[in-house]
């Protein structure tokens, strides 16, 4: 199974497999919240319980022995209703957000353009997910680029509830997040607020996401315009993954598994699916690493490859700085 999808996960996608690699496909979209939430497998509940340690205490009552249990004052057990899995532990002030509020965030958020396109859970259940598509796209570098809104949520405790546009590259389906210094793309809110109080001022900061895809489709343009050679790349790539100075037994392994990665990054540059319509330039360069990044570069262990192609702009902000300035 994919890092992250257990037996006790589930979701769903709408006539194609999905750009992230998981779920079962619908033949159309959910025509409401009742319905995707039925064909996500997220109908199942959670919610918070009182923590319990065993102190070793016992006491002999009628001659038999009684353990004896103290409850932590203060923090709580979210645990899945369906199946008693503990998903996390939270404090007292914690809010948890139900599946099917995230459902009803991503609706009102978009209100008449809602179009469910996947939405499911990982880990058994502690990362969720809610995806919708905007009815339009944008042509970056002569390439296609749609635009998703993305609800994230946890249940153990661990992240905020996030709402994100994504623009996602239609070529090779990859997720092309980048931190653009003068425009917001993401919107959190804290577990222990009421989320249904926050839809006005999400929405107001998802609007002004119209200026983060300009920006965006101005960069990729003149990316798009500007050659560079495989030696140049290869530049880049030097001071992406610098060498290092390894003292260690491994060092050759390292190393070897260090140029591996720069020459597969390479070999997607030239003639990977990644080429897009502007063979030979720098978008051409950025979409070989962001491809690399997304589907090609090993997970490390407690990872999972959604998560990773989702929120790993990090590593895609700092490849398009090195590759804007080459």
């Amino acid at each position: 199974m994919p890092a992250g999808l257990t037996s006790s996960d589930s979701m769903f996608s709408v006539r194609e497999t999905p750009w992230h690699g998981l779920g079962a496909v619908l033949p159309e979209a959910p025509r409401s919240i009742s319905e995707a939430i039925a064909a996500s497998g997220l109908g199942w509940g959670v919610e918070k319980e009182p923590i319990a340690v065993d102190r070793g205490d016992v006491a002999m009552a009628n001659s038999i022995w009684d353990p004896r249990c103290q409850e932590i004052p203060g923090y709580y057990a979210t645990v899945r209703q369906d199946n008693r899995e503990v998903l996390g532990i939270v404090g007292e002030r914690y809010r948890i957000v139900q599946n099917w509020e995230a459902f009803k965030f991503v609706d009102q958020l978009l209100g008449t353009s809602m179009n469910f396109e996947t939405a499911g859970s990982l880990n058994g259940g502690r990362k969720v997910w809610v995806l919708a598509s905007l009815p339009d796209h944008i042509e970056v570098g002569g390439d296609p680029v749609k635009a998703y809104v993305l609800l994230m949520n946890s249940h153990d405790g661990s992240t905020a509830v996030i709402a994100a546009t994504t623009p996602v590259r239609v070529v090779c389906q990859n997720t092309l997040n980048w931190g653009l210094a003068k425009a917001r793309q993401r919107f959190s809110i804290r577990h222990t607020e009421q989320i249904g109080r926050r839809v006005h001022e999400a929405r107001r900061v998802l609007e002004l996401s119209v200026d983060y895809y300009a920006q965006f489709q101005m960069l990729g343009d003149q990316l798009a315009s500007e050659r560079m050679t495989d030696r140049q790349l290869r530049g880049v790539l030097d001071e992406l993954y610098p060498s290092g100075t390894e003292d260690s037994a491994g060092t050759d392994r390292v190393a070897r598994t260090r140029q591996q990665r720069k020459d597969r990054i390479v070999e997607l540059f030239l003639s990977g699916e990644t080429v897009g319509n502007a063979p030979g330039s720098k978008w051409a360069a950025v979409n070989a690493i962001v491809e690399f990044n997304d589907y090609y570069r090993p997970l490390r262990a407690g990872t999972d490859r959604f998560a990773r192609v989702i929120d790993d702009g990090a590593v895609k902000t700092r490849a398009l700085e090195l590759i804007s300035a080459a």
